[in-house]
């Protein structure tokens, strides 16, 4: 068989290949490359049984499936199907079994859903699933065997809105990072979750000595004038999906409002010019409180996390972004570039805001002073107390998607379920993923 008669008629499979007898049965599938399923299903239509009998035996994907469905059609019309020639191997010992990790950008309150899988042939991969947060714990575990197609399926769904997928990371960082967050059970005196003791094998062991992060070993530095440039356009960080859910406490944001409210009465409609004049100024006030040194390293840690994500989308640029808004934020201070100068923190009470505005119609309730044993000049109709026309200085691409949009301290945590392990499928445990050599042997 030559590879120009193959391709002679794309719409079409040579003669020869549609004829190929059961020992060329498997080269043929391997000359048509991605059209293999497509060959199956004409040998199927042709009658071809000792080719479709070689395919179900030892073709893959797609074609294997094609091949087994035609199987049970060629023996429906009584066409009789000739034995394939089966090799049993009576004893293999398991190879060295291979670990891989895998991440999801964390959601508004920093938890994040982290995977460790371990194969190895000829048994079935085996994987565990944490949902789990540095300051609070492992919130769930799930364990079971499953194939790629199963492991990828489970952290894809568990994303937001399934706009972003899982990242490789170093299987060691990943057991410090879990290893961390059981510590918080024991500081608190809080039971762990079910199910960490049976994942032992995949957990262990835990490095002695705190992994660097993978995203700083990326190697993306910046100078300080690039950095200055970039940072100040950061609020615009907020568009893309890993951070877009990103939201700060309710109870922040209700301080934000009251301290507006202690300005106006709710029995006179405030000017629009001096309303939007003071919930700026409270809104600085506010991101300047909010972000303490303390929330400020928390969050540059959620940023590094998100930015693997990031770099494995959108490529270097928009990765050293995210740099440049971490080296901002990093060098942040109460009288030398305060936090409401950096538009990616000042973003999270611009987004509060127009969340509220969008849930309330298109206005804002703002808690207002009530006026005793006086009356409102003659203005026109008097709105509800309280509810004020608003329009927000963010757009809607900024803003969490349909459903997504909670408060933190208010977002469940990202989860995924294994309630039905599936035997695994023939793919390896790094196919369709980016996997840039994370892998771990042992």
């Amino acid at each position: 068989m030559s590879g120009q008669s193959a391709t002679k008629n794309p719409s079409e499979f040579a003669a020869e290949l549609l004829q190929a007898p059961a020992e060329q049965a498997q080269a043929a599938l391997a000359l048509v490359g991605a059209r293999a399923a497509e060959l199956v299903e004409r040998w199927v239509q042709t009658a071809n049984a000792a080719a479709v009998a070689v395919a179900a035996e030892h073709a893959e994907g797609a074609a294997r499936k094609a091949a087994r469905r035609g199987l049970n059609v060629l023996k429906s019309r009584g066409i009789a199907v000739p034995e394939t020639r089966r090799v049993t191997r009576l004893s293999t010992a398991p190879a060295e079994a291979t670990h891989t990790a895998w991440m999801l950008p964390p959601d508004t309150n920093g938890s994040v859903l982290v995977a460790i899988a371990s194969h190895a042939p000829p048994r079935r991969p085996r994987a565990t699933f944490l949902q789990l947060n540095d300051v609070f714990g492992v919130h769930r575990i799930d364990t079971g065997e499953l194939g790629m197609s199963q492991l990828k399926e489970a952290m894809v769904n568990a994303a937001p809105g399934r706009l972003f997928k899982p990242v490789s990371v170093p299987v060691d960082w990943v057991r410090w990072r879990v290893a961390t967050a059981r510590r918080r059970h024991a500081e608190r005196g809080e039971a762990e979750p079910l199910g960490l003791s049976s994942a032992r094998d995949l957990l262990e062991p835990v490095p002695r000595e705190v992994p660097p992060h993978p995203f700083d070993e990326e190697g993306l530095v910046l100078s300080d004038e690039d950095a200055k440039d970039l940072a100040a356009e950061s609020l615009r960080l907020h568009r893309l999906p890993e951070f877009r859910s990103w939201l700060p406490p309710r109870q922040a944001v209700d301080a934000l409002l009251a301290a507006v409210g202690e300005q106006f009465y709710a029995d006179e409609p405030p000017d629009q010019e001096a309303l939007q004049r003071v919930l700026q100024e409270q809104l600085q006030a506010a991101t300047d409180r909010f972000f303490s040194p303390q929330s400020r390293e928390r969050l540059v840690a959620m940023m590094k996390d998100s930015a693997l994500s990031v770099l494995g989308r959108d490529g270097e640029q928009a990765a050293l972004e995210v740099v440049a808004a971490i080296k901002a934020i990093t060098e942040a201070g109460l009288i030398t570039n305060p936090p409401h100068e950096i538009g990616f923190l000042r973003g999270f009470f611009d987004k509060a805001l127009a969340v509220l505005h969008q849930q309330e119609g298109g206005q804002l309730r703002i808690p207002m002073r009530h006026r005793r044993g006086e009356t409102a000049p003659d203005a026109g109709p008097t709105p509800e107390p309280g509810m004020v026309p608003f329009e927000p200085t963010v757009g809607p691409s900024t803003l969490p998607v349909d459903g997504t949009a909670a408060f933190a301290g208010e977002a469940p945590p990202p989860a995924t379920r294994l309630d039905t392990p599936a035997p695994a499928d023939s793919g390896s445990l790094d196919e369709g993923w980016e996997s840039p050599e994370k892998g771990e042997k042992g």
